[in-house]
């Protein structure tokens, strides 16, 4: 009777051996698991960021010259002056771009002679200007060759 006993004394401190190793097992894959997600995350942050430094460097600008139109204006005397630089996917566009250049600035020059003064002052006016011209090079050279239209000058005499 004794020894039986003992045989129940000692199955609480069997059973609490198992969960304590089950606890410490369920830690350790928890620690484990954590640094796994970790270590990816950033191993695909790094990724992508080479991803994004490759296409920036594959970016090319293209500095267009001033252009100078007459503004719709009944008196004649009001003009914009713009200088534009084209964000084109590489090199092959830039190309692309230069070989159309006459072609471009026409198209260009048609949007901003047919705005008025009101047209262009207002504080939308560059953003939408930039729509226009881009959806124009769209148009011109196909989806994939120019990417943005930046305004490095707007005078409005």
């Amino acid at each position: 009777m004794a020894e039986e006993v003992k045989a129940e004394g000692q199955a609480p401190k069997k059973g609490k051996k198992l969960i304590l190793i089950i606890l410490i097992a369920f830690l350790v894959i928890s620690i484990g698991a954590g640094a796994f997600l970790i270590l990816s995350f950033k191993k695909g942050e790094e990724e992508k960021g080479k991803k994004k430094a490759k296409k920036a460097e594959q970016v090319v600008i293209v500095d267009l010259d001033p252009i100078i139109v007459n503004l719709f204006d009944p008196s004649g005397k009001r003009y914009l002056q713009v200088r534009l630089s084209l964000e084109v996917s590489d090199k092959k566009a830039e190309e692309e771009v230069k070989k159309q250049e006459a072609k471009l600035k026409d198209a260009i020059i048609a949007i901003l002679s047919g705005k008025t003064v009101e047209e262009v002052i207002v504080p939308e006016a560059k953003e939408k200007i930039k729509r226009e011209i881009l959806d124009k090079c769209k148009e011109i050279f196909g989806e994939d060759v120019v990417n943005n239209v930046y305004i490095t000058q707007y005078i409005v005499e």
